[in-house]
């Protein structure tokens, strides 16, 4: 483990923006793909772009500027958004266009459905009318002149459509994308946010109508029984529409899910479970599109399918797919959804002698969620901590365990760490898996090696690493550690005696600050303070420097402390009623 361990990947050109595009090809007489637009039209979109871009100073500025807009293309609506530029604009303001604009445009294209589902412009200005159309359905305040059943007659005229024309639009790369956008809004959800992993389950307040899942039922319920279901798993285009609707049954019909899950398991994922060779990686994990597949059937499994998934795809193979590249997410998944402590036991066990391995491939992620799910299931913590040390050469001698936070926040060996000055350290870029990994073994039930290593640091490093970005975090998970004692955290407050005024004047560094602050007590507190007012505190002057006088009091402790420690023990009263209260 040689240099800095960190994956480190070649910094990418910056394209250029789409409104600087959308100038340059004017200039040379090229106005947008798509559908022609003349000059005038063309640069009216771009300049509308601009204006956009600058906000409005009220909401009513801003309805004027959309309804004259929106104007501008009526009897146009079509060409306008066969354009590539025409296109962005209308789907950028859409949102916020009344019910009448909604109908003109729903209504234009319902007429011409065919043609402009996979229309490579048209097709994303159709996404955003079903979206709206599924928020309007549900409105509270149902207009008389376009009511809520309007858009929700639209938005199943058009859902339908496009299930009975699936086997053309499956392949298509813009309808595609469309049938994913309708299936996510029959049921409330955003691409965004199912992307990230988030927002997967409908809230429960939520009201879907039933025609609604009936129409997502029906899409599960067709798909499966297509005799080409295998070669969907097979294109990352239907790879994609497929992870969507495992998503979307996961609100609309469990029973539905475990068919295709128990489908994809037998026939895409594995094949002869019995007696599988564990030096051969199964169909899993041989194609990216099958990957994201089974990364997404791991997410949403029920516990006794995780099981099988597990045994069949991963068990006897992780090392080898903890080091692989197109492989080692499926690892972090695969372990971010254990909920059985036995299974992840069996898990760490078989990764447990091979963190240096992991970590020399450049793949942190799989630490951090080893770590992750060491503390959410209290399992192999001990383990894991001595592991780690042992990867960076931080176990033995025992004297080297004081460097291992340092080790940590750099993702690198002892022996690397010694030789990189710690000058810096405020500045520096820091690992982000590293500092992760640290926030998560301070909340371990015996969090004290990396306490000690924290407390043994020296004054000027730790406080250097407290004002930087991603170490000041590190602050947060020491004073609110469950498991970090009384006595470590006053001892932390009195070791950084000394470095308050700086503290308090950097960016991060003033975040450290407030969270050693809320856990000193009244007197580490007036110790502080007669830090903070030392000389002529020009750090209160700083730009967060003033912040932190505000919150602290500064000029009230300056004025008479007696007053300034009964305001103190008043403010401690409410908060201690308050808390009582809310218990």
């Amino acid at each position: 483990m040689s240099g800095d361990l960190t994956n480190r990947r070649p910094n990418r050109k910056r394209k250029k923006s789409f409104l600087k595009n959308a100038r340059k090809y004017a200039k040379k007489g090229f106005y947008g793909r798509g559908s022609e637009l003349d000059a005038d039209t063309y640069q009216y979109f771009v300049r509308i772009m601009e204006a956009y871009r600058q906000g409005f100073e009220n909401e009513e500025d801003q309805i004027m500027f959309i309804n004259n807009v929106f104007e501008q293309t009526e009897n146009k609506e079509l060409d306008c958004s066969c354009n590539q530029v025409g296109c962005r604009v209308i789907e950028m303001l859409l949102p916020f266009a009344n019910r009448n604009i909604l109908k003109k445009f729903i209504d234009t294209f319902t007429s011409d459905l065919r043609k402009l589902c996979s229309d490579r412009f048209a097709s994303h200005v159709l996404e955003a009318l079903i979206i709206q159309s599924c928020k309007k359905s549900l409105e509270a305040n149902n207009d008389l002149e376009v009511p809520n059943q309007y858009f929700k007659d639209s938005v199943i005229k058009i859902t339908k459509f496009l299930l009975n024309n699936l086997e053309d639009y499956m392949w298509d790369t813009y309808a595609n994308h469309v049938i994913r956008v309708c299936l996510l809004s029959l049921l409330g959800l955003s691409q965004e946010n199912i992307t990230k992993g988030v927002g997967i389950k409908v809230e429960e307040k939520q009201f879907i109508p039933e025609e609604f899942l009936e129409i997502v039922k029906e899409y599960g319920t067709r798909l499966i029984l297509w005799p080409q279901f295998n070669e969907l798993c097979n294109s990352e285009l239907t790879s994609g529409f497929l992870q969507i609707l495992l998503k979307c049954l996961t609100n609309v019909d469990l029973k539905l899910l475990k068919k295709y899950l128990k489908k994809l398991l037998n026939e895409v994922f594995t094949t002869n479970m019995e007696d599988y060779d564990k030096k051969v990686l199964p169909k899993a994990f041989l194609s990216k599109s099958v990957i994201m597949l089974l990364e997404t059937s791991v997410e949403i499994s029920t516990p006794k399918l995780y099981t099988q998934i597990y045994a069949s795809c991963f068990a006897g193979r992780l090392v080898k797919l903890a080091t692989t590249r197109s492989t080692n997410f499926s690892v972090q998944k695969l372990l971010q959804h254990c909920k059985e402590k036995v299974e992840f036991e069996a898990m760490f066990d078989e990764l447990a002698n091979d963190f240096q391995q992991i970590i020399e491939t450049g793949h942190s992620g799989v630490i951090l969620a080893l770590a992750q799910t060491c503390k959410r299931l209290t399992a192999k913590q001990g383990s894991f901590v001595q592991n780690l040390m042992k990867s960076f050469d931080c176990f033995e001698p025992e004297d080297r365990q004081k460097c291992f936070v340092i080790c940590m926040c750099r993702f690198n060996k002892f022996e690397n760490v010694k030789e990189i000055s710690s000058d810096n350290l405020q500045k520096d870029k820091l690992s982000l898996h590293g500092t992760l990994i640290l926030e998560s073994l301070l909340d371990f039930n015996k969090p004290i090696k990396i306490v000690n290593s924290i407390l043994d640091m020296e004054q000027q490093d730790l406080k250097n690493l407290f004002c930087n970005s991603m170490g000041s975090h590190i602050t947060d998970s020491f004073v609110k550690g469950l498991f970090v004692g009384e006595k470590s955290r006053e001892k932390l407050v009195r070791k950084m005696m000394g470095t308050y005024q700086e503290l308090a004047t950097s960016k991060y560094g003033s975040r450290s600050f407030e969270a050693i602050w809320s856990i000193a007590n009244l007197k580490t507190k007036l110790q502080i303070m007669d830090e903070l007012s030392h000389k002529n505190a020009s750090w209160s002057n700083s730009e967060h420097g003033k912040i932190i006088a505000n919150k602290v009091n500064l000029l009230l402790y300056k004025r008479n402390k007696e007053d300034w420690k009964n305001s103190f023990n008043k403010s401690n009263k409410s908060a201690k009623i308050l808390a009582d209260i809310l218990k």
